[in-house]
């Protein structure tokens, strides 16, 4: 059953004004998590579009689940890698599974990132599993 929806889409180039200027560094720490920061090294020359499309990621998630970013769900709470066929899979932290007041066990998320030239886009889906 689904339990939630999201989808963020963003001008690329805001994002890249930001990670450009003298506060780019700080707005990196709080958007990426410490492994989502150690990708970015691998992503020249399109480092903007990885920092855009998990941004949107996380804004989509967080829609999906009905609360935005907030005390339940900030933006270091999620966590969007690639699996080994380098779809993104996005997880929550434990910590805010309880702030939620949700069994993670019963719920799958699934995500999808999209880029167009100057766009970032991206789909949530938040699936819980019947209780049967």
């Amino acid at each position: 059953m689904i339990y939630g929806i999201g989808h963020d889409i963003l001008e690329v180039d805001r994002v890249k004004k930001i990670v450009e200027s003298q506060s780019g560094a700080r707005f990196i720490q709080k958007v990426l998590t410490e492994q989502e920061r150690a990708l970015l090294s691998e992503k020249e020359p399109r480092r903007t579009e990885y920092v855009a499309g998990r941004f949107a990621v996380k804004e989509a998630v967080v829609k999906a689940f009905g609360c935005g970013i907030s005390s339940q769900i900030g933006l270091l709470d999620i966590e969007v890698l690639p699996d080994a066929a380098g779809k993104p899979v996005a997880r929550l932290h434990p910590a805010s599974w309880q702030r939620l007041g949700l069994a993670q066990e019963r719920f799958n998320i699934h995500v999808s990132i999209s880029h167009q030239p100057g766009m970032a886009s991206a789909f949530c889906i938040v699936e819980q599993q019947d209780s049967n």
